[in-house]
């Protein structure tokens, strides 16, 4: 997997998907809270197949290994 997903995007992602977690939480929307998962995880991995899929890198920075 090649890194496709930018730093500023992956913060982004990571708190998006905190926030879509805290909001269903606490106002008891399971769904949603679930959804949360996906962006947390296409962040941390910095790969999402659907920027793939449409043919977006936003991974600029080539010089830094993907962890």
């Amino acid at each position: 997997m090649e890194c496709n997903v930018g730093l500023v995007e992956q913060k982004a992602r990571v708190l998006g998907g905190l926030a879509l977690i805290g909001i269903g939480a606490y106002y008891n929307i399971k769904p949603l809270a679930a959804l949360g998962i996906i962006p947390i995880v296409t962040g941390m991995l910095r790969y999402c197949p659907l920027n793939q899929a449409i043919g977006y890198n936003g991974c600029t920075d080539l010089k830094s290994p993907r962890p």
